[in-house]
Formats: C-alpha cells, structure tokens, sequence
C-alpha cells in the first residue's frame, strides 16, 4: 500500500529526510529538491561549480537530492519525475528506485529531451518520493549484510559503482 501524509510526515520528523520541510509532504509523495552537485559527461567538471547548471538539448546530466533520505526497512520507494519538468521535456526515466533500508542522497539522472537549453537551479523541486509499504520485512534490506548494495550512505552525486 502506498503511505499517506500522515505517515510521510511522521517518518519525515523522526529523521527520515534531512532537512525536512513540512511544505514538501503531498498527500501520497515527499517532494525532492537538486543539489548543487552535478556530473555531466559531456563537459569540464568546472563548468559545475555553482549553484545552477545549463542543460542543453540531448544533454544528460547526474545530480543529487539535497535532502539525505533513510527509508524504513518495511519499505521500499518509487522516484517519479515532478510532473512540471516533464512538461519542460526534462526527462528522469532511467532509474528511480529506493530499496528498503537504502540510506543516502538520491542520484537523479537527468535529461534535456526539449530543442532548447534548460537552466536547473539548486534547491528546485525536482521529483517525489512515493512510499510503497511491504508485506513484510526482507531477509536482507539495502546495506546490510547478504545484500549486493553499491551505494548505501551515499553523499553527494555519485558515479557509477560496479
């Protein structure tokens, strides 16, 4: 079952996300902010220092949530795109999924499908979590021991891990 507001703002509080901030729960979703860390394979890691990047047509970018986030062990997270970005032709389709237990900032994996350059401004909501309650509790959650996890604890925009 998906969580509420209620349990999203109780989870939020108890120090599931940090920084929270009350205006980003929905009603079924926690709203995201972009950092302002970002990757971009295309271009001089210079060209990132500041707190806003331009993304042309066709470029892909990496990014990171600002808020660090720890998903209860009972329950696993589905990351979908803010609507608004969509209709800008920002895309985030390649990946978007918390496994429970995960801990860390959210890498986003962002794209400029639209024919104009795209200015993405740190602390912008960007997408949202939805929390998805388990049946039960797994064996092994993100992190722990038995499990294959390349980025629990993650801070910041983080590369790929094989």
């Amino acid at each position: 079952m998906i969580k509420p507001d209620h349990w999203i703002r109780a989870w939020a509080a108890s120090g599931g996300v940090e920084p929270f901030s009350p205006e980003q729960v929905n009603s079924a979703s926690y709203d995201l902010r972009v950092g302002d860390d970002w990757i971009c394979p295309t271009r001089d890691p210079e060209d990132f220092r500041s707190s806003s990047v331009k993304l042309f047509p066709g470029e892909v970018v990496l990014a990171s949530s600002l808020e660090y986030v720890r998903i209860p062990r009972d329950v696993a997270c589905d990351l979908k795109l803010k609507s608004t970005l969509g209709r800008l032709w920002i895309n985030h389709s390649l990946a978007g999924w918390c496994d429970p237990g995960f801990q860390g900032n959210i890498t986003l994996e962002l794209q400029n499908l639209g024919p104009e350059p795209f200015v993405l401004n740190a602390g912008r909501r960007i997408a949202q979590l939805i929390f998805i309650g388990m049946e039960s509790e797994p064996d092994h959650a993100y992190g722990e021991p038995g499990s294959s996890s390349h980025y629990q604890g993650q801070t910041g925009t983080t590369r790929a891990r094989d």
